[in-house]
């Protein structure tokens, strides 16, 4: 996945300040917004929050683009309950109804990998990425017929 340009010339400026190793550092184990399905011209897909793993650089790397909204791991494994909800409604405030119900259903998921109380209320994840799988593969009668 390749980071917005927003957040790619936010690494770029931290590489110069800070070094290589410690910009690839920076953002592990942080959650960040990505689309679940593909990009149209008609629509924007439903999203989801998912866990950086790693970081490298690449000239080419793949089309798809997370946004530039992501929760630092000090921030969504901490117990301030209000700061948590908080950073739930910064992710959330963009998107649609379901995509705020996707991105609610992950933040409780990595809470409880870990161990950490869930200080919201949220719809099952099973559901919710249910209904989201569907709306995914409804957006791919967007997409230009391949040959």
């Amino acid at each position: 996945m390749t980071f917005s340009t927003d957040l790619q010339r936010a690494l770029r400026q931290y590489t110069i300040d800070h070094g290589l190793d410690a910009a690839t550092q920076y953002l592990r184990g942080a959650l960040i917004v990505y689309p679940l399905g593909p990009y149209t011209s008609q629509t924007i897909p439903p999203m989801g929050l998912g866990r950086i793993i790693y970081v490298q650089r690449q000239k080419r790397g793949f089309s798809t683009r997370p946004r530039a909204q992501f929760i630092m791991p000090d921030r969504w494994r901490g117990n301030d309950d209000q700061d948590i909800r908080d950073a739930l409604v910064y992710v959330q405030h963009d998107y649609d109804f379901w995509s705020r119900q996707q991105i609610a259903a992950d933040l409780a998921h990595w809470r409880q990998k870990y161990d950490l109380a869930v200080p919201f209320r949220t719809w099952p994840r099973g559901l919710v990425r249910r209904v989201n799988r569907h709306r995914a593969r409804r957006q791919l009668r967007f997409l230009p017929k391949r040959d």
